[in-house]
């Protein structure tokens, strides 16, 4: 790639609405509302009160629940030959940290991104990139792939891109130089390049939405936002949603105006006959309380994440059954994400196969991946209900209850005392 060529795509991408919708995800992860702030820096400026603002940590709360669902125990099994490798290979890459990492970056911003490598020092390495450092470059293909990466990020207060491909690995970096009596910020490349002979490019790409670029949660940002507002209880806002009620009370129907209490709309009253419905400019607290819960409710509605903080939910039944019942709606969604996200993984695992078949001799092409969801344990309500029940064979119990028939009759066969037939009278 040409210099000319390198700035042209990070010109196009960083006025892309694939970049804007990541940085909007991660203002959101990161509790930012900026519009919040900014009219709430506005009110401040003009002396207007409350000037305060409180955004919620609901799309990172979404997020984290549902990351911490899926990639909190994700399982890889090997064969007798590669077994033990395998194992030792994820340990060095504390791999139970870098998946819950990148599943995380993947479920925020549909888009997360590993390194997958080789150092003398290091070994066989991959490790996390955060998706706003990278610029992907895709083939033509009718399924397209990922065939180029630009890394761009600040290394010691300097600006770096790598430019990666599975031929090729080129290094820049972004100065700013004076011309005349202007700066202009110029890239020039800083070493020669490393050539690559790998199958694939070594950037990866996680992903866990199955339509389009948007995050899985992107349909609930909305909701936040006017939680946002709900929650900061901006009198400035709620003045405007009194006036809005005013004025359709202007094109309600006559009809209506028998079931007022109902509606609190006002329409063509006179004074003394608004008493019982009038709408004055201070917002009803139950009214406000009322707005909060239902943005709240449609959050989990559409990012299929339980609420665990309903009052409703955890003082009712807390059989594990009735959790399941509860998880059903969560673990549907999450089986979609995990069939996106997988792809990812077994790249990950193609390219360090590539590494270990070539460096050691060990491939890791028959690898199986499964994600261990954490379950509320019904093996007690089984148990309870299996009791009574005769005309299923105890080796079918123990199957329905999860367990291991073999391994249960050797446990008994340990367990049982041991006669001393001399000791017998």
């Amino acid at each position: 790639m040409t210099i000319q060529e390198l700035k042209q795509f990070i010109k196009t991408y960083d006025s892309s609405r694939e970049f804007n919708n990541l940085c909007l995800y991660d203002s959101y992860y990161n509790t930012k509302n900026h519009e919040l702030y900014k009219k709430a820096k506005d009110r401040e400026y003009r002396r207007i009160n409350p000037n305060w603002a409180i955004p919620t940590a609901y799309y990172p709360t979404i997020v984290d629940s549902m990351a911490g669902y899926l990639m909190s125990n994700v399982e890889y099994a090997g064969d007798e030959s590669n077994e033990a490798y395998l194992k030792d290979l994820l340990k060095v890459n504390k791999t139970d940290v870098k998946d819950m990492k990148t599943g995380t970056l993947a479920l925020a911003f549909n888009k997360a991104y590993e390194l997958v490598y080789y150092t003398e020092e290091k070994g066989i390495c991959f490790s996390t990139i955060n998706p706003l450092q990278v610029i992907p470059i895709y083939s033509t293909d009718i399924e397209p792939i990922l065939e180029t990466a630009i890394w761009r990020r600040e290394v010691k207060g300097e600006i770096r891109i790598d430019v990666i491909s599975k031929d090729l690995w080129q290094y820049f970096k972004e100065v700013t130089e004076q011309v005349g009596n202007r700066y202009e910020k110029k890239i020039i490349e800083i070493a020669e390049p490393k050539v690559l002979t790998l199958p694939a490019c070594p950037m990866i790409e996680y992903r866990t939405e199955l339509i389009g670029d948007k995050s899985s949660f992107d349909q609930v940002i909305n909701y936040v936002i006017a939680l946002d507002w709900a929650i900061s209880g901006n009198s400035n806002e709620i003045d405007r949603l009194s006036d809005a009620i005013l004025a359709l009370g202007q094109i309600i129907d006559k009809k209506d105006v028998e079931h007022m209490d109902e509606l609190k709309v006002i329409s063509g009253l006179s004074k003394d006959e608004l008493a019982p419905y009038f709408v004055d400019k201070n917002s009803n607290p139950e009214f406000r309380k009322y707005v909060t819960e239902l943005l709240i409710n449609e959050i989990h509605k559409h990012s299929h994440v339980v609420d665990w903080y309903n009052v409703a939910l955890t003082g009712g039944d807390t059989s594990a059954k009735a959790l399941m019942t509860r998880l059903f709606d969560m673990n549907m969604y999450s089986k979609r994400i995990e069939k996106v996200y997988i792809d990812g993984v077994y790249q990950r695992l193609n390219l360090l196969s590539y590494y270990t078949s070539t460096l050691n001799g060990v491939s890791l092409e028959d690898v199986q991946v499964n994600f261990k969801r954490t379950l509320p344990d019904d093996i007690t309500d089984y148990l309870i209900n299996l009791k009574s029940v005769d005309w299923i064979s105890n080796k079918t119990k123990q199957i329905m209850c999860g367990l291991d028939p073999d391994k249960e009759a050797e446990n008994f066969e340990a367990e049982a005392p041991i006669i001393n037939l001399d000791e017998v009278e």
